[in-house]
């Protein structure tokens, strides 16, 4: 372990950055938080498929940031580029590390939940749509910068309230366990659909294996069959941008160490296990859909103010459009039509032309 789980400074985001700056890895800043801490990058890699790790969106999950910078530390690989946010919100992150140092005590009422949210006090895994804080709309630059081929997107959550320790999940279903989530999302692209759920499936054959943990499968936005989903979270909005994606999530907030080697085991695994299935499938990524469609949005008798906020949301996520005198016309790839529908349909509630 790069970080001795016993030390005083096992959550220092000070000591974080400075590991990461000793593991070969390319660094560099991709923007600023609200109290303007630095959000990091990390890239190892110069293949053409290229996958990108998110640690951390939460500030009081921190096994996911350990298991990143175990990856990147171990990872000597070339044909697959690799990138990593390690901390997504890097003051809800300095903030855990402040309420962990006053009370260490593993226990369901210590998830110091004013950590998982930025400094502005907004859960950032529900800003995706609006895009209202520094720390999004950094990460949503550097993601369409980099155009990665698929993202994992890194969690733990809270257990419920059965008695403490919580149990294994061989005994309990709602103690110690983990989940995963693909992208069956209304909307999202047959693509992107069938190469999240496969991941899924390859990444928890192999980690029930390991760990003899029961993983959970959940679909937090339905089916595809089901009404549209505003895409307020990093994974629907990837998925509704064409971006294969995959959430890992293991029970630990509020944990404190309690089971944290294997927290951090099961990330560092699912990054591990998940790159060399992506290896196994280049075919699948190099060819994916890559054609354009030419959508025409009716906005004939329209309400002006409506249409200013479709105008700015399309704008908002660089969306480039032409206005004609009663219709928007938006070119896009294929595997995004769904996420402008889903603009379109949020504000208008109706279909375009």
């Amino acid at each position: 372990m790069l970080i001795n789980l016993n030390s005083d400074n096992i959550f220092s985001c000070e000591n974080y950055l400075d590991i990461a700056s000793n593991i070969g890895a390319e660094i560099f800043t991709i923007g600023f938080s609200v109290e303007k801490r630095p959000i990091i990058a990390l890239k190892k890699g110069t293949g053409k498929i290229k996958v990108l790790f998110v640690s951390r969106i939460h500030g009081n999950e921190p096994a996911t940031t350990q298991a990143m910078l175990e990856f990147f530390n171990n990872y000597n690989s070339k044909d697959i580029t690799i990138f990593g946010i390690l901390l997504a919100n890097p003051d809800g992150a300095s903030l855990f590390e402040q309420l962990w140092l006053q009370n260490r005590e593993p226990h369901w009422k210590n998830s110091f939940n004013n950590a998982r949210l930025n400094a502005a006090g907004v859960d950032l895994n529900r800003d995706w749509f609006d895009l209202s804080q520094e720390e999004t709309r950094a990460i949503r630059r550097f993601i369409f910068s980099i155009r990665p081929d698929f993202v994992i997107d890194h969690h733990e959550f809270y257990w419920s309230d059965k008695g403490y320790p919580p149990k294994q999940p061989i005994e309990d279903e709602d103690g110690f366990m983990a989940t995963m989530t693909d992208a069956p999302f209304y909307g999202v692209h047959q693509f992107v659909k069938e190469i999240s759920k496969k991941a899924m499936y390859t990444l928890i054959e192999k980690l029930e294996n390991d760990f003899q943990w029961k993983i959970k499968v959940r679909h937090f936005a339905g089916k595809s069959d089901n009404n549209i989903e505003i895409p307020t979270v990093l994974g629907i909005y990837l998925a509704l941008r064409g971006i294969p994606k995959l959430l890992v999530e293991t029970w630990g907030v509020g944990c404190s160490t309690l089971l944290l080697e294997q927290r951090i085991k099961f990330h560092y695994l699912s990054m591990k296990y998940i790159t060399n299935w992506i290896r196994s499938e280049e075919s699948s990524f190099l060819n994916k859909p890559e054609s354009l469609q030419l959508l025409r949005y009716n906005l004939k008798d329209a309400d002006s103010r409506k249409i200013d906020l479709f105008l700015r949301k399309l704008g908002l996520h660089q969306i480039k459009f032409k206005k004609e005198k009663d219709s928007v016309i938006v070119n896009i790839p294929t595997t995004e039509v769904g996420f402008i529908d889903t603009i379109h349909n949020s504000i208008f509630e109706r279909k375009r032309m």
